[in-house]
This record gives C-alpha cells, sequence and structure tokens, in this order.
C-alpha cells in the first residue's frame, strides 16, 4: 500500500499539535512492512526529525533554503510538490495535512482530519476563516474516510457540514513523553521564586485567558501564587493593561517561547494546570499535564471531558463565578488534589500513538 501526506501543516509551523500528529503517523508506518510512505516537506524548518524516519519504505522529501513558516513558504512547497506529484504514481490513500488538497496527486483513496470546528464557531477570530471553511468544504465532500480526533469533534462535524456520519471514525490521538531536564527545572525555580499555577499555549478569546486573569485575582491567589504563562508569544497591550488593572504585574511571569524540556518541568513542578477553553477537538495539554502528575481545572465543554475523563476539576465557562470556585478548590483541596493526581496519571497512560497508528493503518487498508 502506498501513502502520501503533503506539505501543507509543516510549510505553517515548525511545530506544533497537528504537525506532531502526522509525525507520529509516519513514525507508526515505518513499523509497517506492507507500506510505502511518501511525505512531502519541501523547504521546511519542522522541529520534528522525519529525516531519521528515512528508509526504503518511507521517502521524505526535503530540501533548502529553510524558508520562515507561512504564506511563502507554502505557496513555494505547493509548486514544488505540484511539479514532483505526477511522477510519484498512483497513490493508495492520499491523507492531506490540512484542508486542502494538491490538484496533481492521483490517489485511489482521500483520507482526511477533522480537528475541529473552532473556524466554524469563532469566524472573526481567523482573517482567512471563508477561505478555510471553503477548502474544508471541498475536502470534506471529496473525501472517502473522515477521522475525528473525538466523539464531540465528530458531532461538531455533522452540525457544519451535510456529510454521511458512515465515512467518519474517531481516532483519538496518544501523547508524547515530554523529555525531563533538570537545568530547565532549575531555571524555572530561580525565576518564579514561589509555587504557580500554569497556563499554556496561545490566547485566542475562545481560551478565556482573560477569564483566567480575573479568577486570578477575585480568589486573592495571586498574593501567594504566580501564574506562569508559557507559549503563545509575547503578551499583548491589552494583556498587559488587564494584569496592571488587575494588580497582577508582580504575580504573571509570561514566557513567549517553550521548549519541550522547559514545558515538561513546568508540568511536574506546578502546581495546578489550568485549560479555561469554549472549544478543543482533541486537546493536548491537559493530558500532558495529567501524565507530569500535574493536577488540572478544566471548562466543561466540548471534549475535554471525553479526553479527560474525570480525572481533572472542573468549571463551566458561562459562568465566573464557577471559574473562582473550582480555582480555590482545585488549589487548596489536597484530598481532592491527590485523587486527581492519581487518576490523571491512569487517563493520560491509556493515550498512546501506537494505537492511533494502528487505527489509523486499518482505516487505510479498509479504504484502500
Amino acid at each position: 500500500m502506498r501513502v502520501l501526506y503533503d506539505h501543507q501543516v509543516f510549510s505553517l509551523q515548525d511545530a506544533g499539535g497537528v504537525s506532531r500528529y502526522h509525525y507520529e503517523l509516519v513514525r507508526y508506518l515505518t513499523t509497517a512492512p506492507d507500506v510505502q510512505t511518501n511525505l512531502f516537506l519541501g523547504m521546511n524548518r519542522t522541529v520534528y526529525p522525519f529525516r531519521e524516519l528515512s528508509s526504503p519504505n518511507t521517502r521524505v522529501t526535503s530540501f533548502g533554503p529553510r524558508l520562515r513558516p507561512g504564506g511563502q513558504r507554502y505557496v513555494v512547497n505547493e509548486v514544488l510538490s505540484n511539479s514532483i506529484a505526477p511522477f510519484l504514481g498512483r497513490m493508495d490513500v492520499y491523507h492531506p495535512t490540512l484542508y486542502r488538497s494538491m490538484p496533481l496527486v492521483r490517489a485511489r483513496r482521500v483520507v482526511a482530519t477533522h480537528h475541529d470546528c473552532t473556524h466554524e464557531r469563532f469566524p472573526e477570530m481567523f482573517p482567512r476563516a471563508s477561505r478555510i471553511l471553503r477548502d474544508k468544504q471541498s475536502l470534506y465532500s471529496r473525501a472517502d474516510a473522515i477521522i475525528c480526533v473525538s466523539e464531540s469533534s465528530r458531532k461538531d462535524l455533522l452540525a457544519f457540514y451535510n456529510l454521511d456520519k458512515a465515512k467518519t471514525r474517531v481516532i483519538h490521538h496518544g501523547i508524547t513523553p515530554l523529555p525531563c531536564c533538570p537545568a530547565q527545572a532549575s531555571r524555572l525555580r530561580e525565576q518564579l521564586q514561589r509555587e504557580y499555577v500554569l497556563y499554556v499555549g496561545h490566547r485566542a478569546a475562545y481560551r478565556l485567558f482573560n477569564s483566567l486573569l480575573q479568577a486570578f485575582h477575585e480568589t486573592g491567589l495571586h498574593t501567594s501564587l504566580n501564574l506562569l504563562v508559557l507559549g503563545g508569544g509575547p503578551l499583548t497591550s491589552e494583556e498587559k493593561t488587564l494584569i496592571a488593572e488587575l494588580g497582577l504585574r508582580e504575580s504573571v511571569v509570561s514566557m513567549a517561547t517553550v521548549s519541550d524540556e522547559l514545558l515538561a518541568e513546568a508540568y511536574a513542578s506546578a502546581k495546578l494546570f489550568v485549560y479555561p477553553s469554549l472549544a478543543e477537538g482533541f486537546g493536548f495539554p491537559p493530558l500532558e499535564a495529567m501524565a507530569a502528575g500535574c493536577p488540572v481545572l478544566a471548562s466543561y465543554t466540548s471534549s475535554i471531558p471525553e479526553v479527560c475523563r474525570d480525572a481533572p476539576f472542573y468549571f463551566y465557562p458561562a459562568d465566573q463565578g464557577s471559574f473562582a470556585r473550582s480555582l480555590l478548590q482545585a488549589v487548596n483541596d489536597e484530598e481532592a488534589r491527590v485523587k486527581s493526581i492519581h487518576r490523571g496519571r491512569a487517563v493520560a497512560g491509556e493515550y498512546s500513538w501506537e494505537k492511533c497508528g494502528g487505527e489509523t493503518l486499518a482505516l487505510y487498508r479498509e479504504c484502500s
């Protein structure tokens, strides 16, 4: 069986959950002797070691110069990949890595992955939302099978698109163990000086970061704890203004970029990880925190209860009072915290890329 993955997600990001997902799928397929995997990376600077996966059955096409992620790299790689595609021959399965498909690829079957409906739910937050929605509509209509990363994401997919449920399949992601680094742990202790609540990732409006700031202030936890904000780029001027208005300047510590090593130590040492999102297709960070033995407070919505089950503390995102009360409990109720940590490790241990890869390969075989 011949399988093709394209350049799309790797042209737009050097690291991220969707890139990790496709890296893990390619890595898993290297263990299947009857599968020939083709991946067109083009010009890229991805952090994932795809070249180490190259073998007689795994062809990774990659070359320089290594342009920065974004529109220019995407266009260059689109031109290059479509010039190469006719010479690759007919594929059994073409699995686009985002929401467009290369027009010159010849494939017996197309498999798409649906991650979430954030563009559908919050189009005002994305400058190219209308174009992305057209691409998704076109791809999903053409696809022979659609992988949904949770039952919640499948429910959203069927609510927004007129599709046959029979061609959808729920396949949960796995999680990747993060590398420990004692030097990073020491760096955190020196910079923070006291215990902290942790927030990770981008801070789009649906991620309710401002609500977290308000709850952190309302509970008075800022007098004894820091709020560590990792990744997602520098704080915006609006965020800095709100932090100042709430009297949190001395309590909020932001690191705009984050390595896996730093993230691992941040999870392991945090008093609590908070995931206040209105909409997630799957959600890696809560599982990563749970695997590291960190209790989690998350919003009770979308895929989060499905994926994390009964391990986290929960709050209702429409109720700011619920957020503050649950935040206090998650920090102060030691008996509940111990139970949450124990249950979190057990739940996180049930997600593996081997299971995800095996179920995905089984779907490929069914399609082809």
